[in-house]
């Protein structure tokens, strides 16, 4: 309380000198006897200031108060990210509200409103969605908000720490007798100064427009805040985003990934690798494209799939650090049983399925049916996780007409040359059978009598341009992981608790 009183003394002794000028000046402007040419210099220039306001409250940039940026999550899934963007419509309709700030039962019902809106979106077949949340979770969420507001204040506010909330309220109450001295001070001034009053009264008249222009547009931004910053916990919340654990997810290694690295003997990797898994039809050439990825030879070439089960191979190349290639058994054609079943589910434990597609072989309905069921997996079973990665790679390229003609490099983004219009012909029907962008097809030549093409050139930096998205899967399929591994050491956790307190009764 000492620093707080010191420091009013200080701010008290700087403005007396100029108080007491402001106070001479006038007394001086009055007996010249040009007060009124001065209260009507001030009123001009008070009227100047405001129409400067109110033209630049109707630009689109801000008159003193800069907006609040809160970016959504990065590593959100897309139903996380369209819950977001349905928040722009209801702060463009509560930013017209005048008194939601001061008003307890609007800011209560906007408080309502957002939640609502965030928990129908991820819990719409419930009651009562609102609800949607386990209890521990809700308290995670209070103390993460409490320390961003914590953070908030005593990066923003300057002095926060050191006045007390009491000296707020003191604040206030001086402030109120100030304005009820100056009311009394104001009916005087009618009576006997009629015409000084209304030079005072308009120039209040003109400031307090001002004031209240500064205020709605700090208004609009605390409210644009309020709804973005609790509609981004809300996601939080009832996404199953929130940990109990004070963890980043990728920094520990999921099961999935100790088990491949520990069968790759890389015992040294901590963080969790990214994961790429490589499937196909039979012949189309899987194990080609892992070698030429290699350099070397690590998986089998042949016709017909030897394995049901899923081969790791942990590749490193510059840019990518440390990766797991996965090899899965061909689809189509003669398959194990158990094949269908082991591919899909490693689709949940990768970030990157490489599809190798035969370019000249035009049935592709298998592979149209293979993408079809990965999308329709993570829509209807894994909602809150992101879809991997999917690039095509375009295998058997020599093959293309004309057959005899192998001469690359070929410019299929212009192509100039029979062969490069039958490889760009080849990646639009591909890019529209499985339904992706002509950006993520790579035609590629592995045939084992050929130069490996197109692997360096445009697989791995398609590879590269694609590990923002595949670092936003890996850290959604981690975090899921680290969940699962939570949820059941609390279960764990909470038996022991229970059994020994029976045993102590």
């Amino acid at each position: 309380m000492l620093v707080t009183r010191f420091s009013i003394v200080l701010a008290v002794m700087f403005l007396m000198p100029w108080l007491a000028l402001i106070g001479l000046g006038g007394y001086w402007v009055w007996q010249h006897g040009w007060l009124y040419q001065g209260l009507g210099i001030l009123s001009a220039n008070m009227a100047l200031v405001y129409g400067l306001l109110h033209w630049r409250s109707h630009s689109e940039k801000p008159l003193f108060v800069e907006p609040i940026e809160i970016q959504p999550n990065p590593n959100w899934p897309d139903k996380a990210q369209l819950a977001w963007r349905e928040l722009k419509p209801l702060t463009e309709r509560w930013q017209t509200e005048s008194d939601v700030l001061t008003d307890s039962s609007k800011a209560l019902k906007l408080t309502n409103e957002v939640l609502t809106l965030v928990a129908r979106h991820f819990h719409a077949d419930s009651k009562y969605p609102i609800l949607e949340f386990p209890l521990p979770y809700l308290l995670k969420l209070i103390v993460l908000v409490c320390e961003d507001i914590q953070h908030d204040v005593l990066d923003k506010i300057p002095g926060s720490h050191a006045v007390r909330v009491g000296d707020l309220l003191r604040a206030k109450q001086a402030v109120d007798t100030l304005s009820k001295l100056k009311s009394v001070f104001d009916v005087g001034n009618w009576l006997f100064n009629w015409a000084g009053a209304a030079l005072a009264k308009a120039r209040s008249v003109l400031i307090g427009k001002g004031l209240n222009a500064v205020t709605h547009e700090i208004s609009q931004r605390l409210i644009s805040a309020y709804i973005n910053k609790l509609g981004y916990y809300a996601i939080q919340l009832y996404s199953g985003q929130l940990t109990l654990d004070d963890i980043v997810p990728t920094d520990r290694l999921t099961a999935a990934s100790k088990q491949d690295i520990a069968e790759s003997e890389a015992h040294d990797q901590s963080i969790e690798p990214l994961r790429l898994l490589v499937v196909g039809q039979v012949s189309s050439g899987k194990s080609s494209l892992i070698n030429a990825l290699f350099g070397e030879i690590k998986s089998a070439e042949g016709l017909l799939p030897t394995t049901a089960e899923i081969t790791p191979y942990l590749l490193e190349r510059d840019g990518l650090q440390q990766a797991i290639i996965l090899d899965s058994a061909g689809y189509g054609g003669l398959m194990h049983d158990q094949a269908p079943e082991a591919l899909m589910q490693e689709w949940t434990k990768v970030d990157v399925i490489l599809m190798v597609c035969n370019a000249a072989q035009a049935a592709r309905q298998v592979d149209t049916e293979q993408v079809n069921a990965i999308r329709r997996y993570f829509q209807e079973q894994c909602p809150n996780q992101a879809l991997p990665v999917i690039i095509a790679v375009a295998t058997h390229c020599d093959r293309l007409r004309p057959a005899r003609e192998w001469n690359p490099p070929y410019n299929i983004q212009q192509p100039d040359n029979a062969k490069a219009h039958s490889i760009r012909q080849a990646c639009e029907a591909m890019a529209h059978d499985l339904s992706l962008s002509l950006d993520c097809i790579v035609p590629v030549c592995l045939a084992p009598e050929k130069p490996a093409y197109n692997i360096e050139d445009g697989l791995m930096p398609l590879i590269y341009e694609h590990l923002n998205a595949a670092q936003r899967v890996r850290y959604l399929r981690c975090l899921r992981q680290q969940q699962s591994e939570s949820y059941w050491r609390q279960w764990r956790k909470q038996a022991l608790q229970a059994g020994q307190l029976i045993f102590k009764r």
